[in-house]
């Protein structure tokens, strides 16, 4: 079992990031779960930060073509590791718009992440939920 973070920044506009997200999990339930890759996706100040889960070549497959796709841009992997179970065993693909009362930079989600890989078992269903805490959930 293999599992990737990373952060890039989101090419689109800030009023369609939810048709946005919707459209990218709709397409992720069905193709991920052809390859067995789990994950989590979050938008946060402008950026997409995802958790995937899987083997390791269908995971740098997927990784490649995230690399292309237009909605992405500077693509910059947090986590690139095997981990010992799936974290994400109940869905394969969910998202969550992330917002908090400041602002997070690349660098700042980097630190976040190492911290987490220093103090924590590398597990992504752990990541997820260290994430959300940290940088707080939208309410609607």
């Amino acid at each position: 079992m293999h599992m990737i973070a990373y952060i890039s920044d989101f090419n689109g506009e800030d009023n369609k990031v939810e048709r946005v997200l919707e459209e990218i999990v709709k397409v992720a339930k069905i193709e991920n779960k052809k390859r067995y890759i789990t994950g989590v996706l979050f938008f946060l100040d402008g950026k997409v930060l995802q958790i995937i889960e899987g083997e390791e070549p269908h995971l740098h497959q997927l990784m490649s073509n995230i690399k292309q796709d237009k909605r992405h841009s500077n693509v910059e992997y947090l986590i690139n590791e095997k981990v010992e179970t799936r974290g994400f065993s109940e869905w394969n693909m969910d998202s969550f718009y992330l917002n908090s009362t400041q602002s997070f930079s690349k660098d700042t989600i980097k630190k976040l992440t190492e911290s987490f890989i220093k103090n924590l078992l590398p597990r992504s269903d752990m990541l997820a939920f260290y994430y959300k805490t940290l940088l707080k959930q939208k309410s609607y």
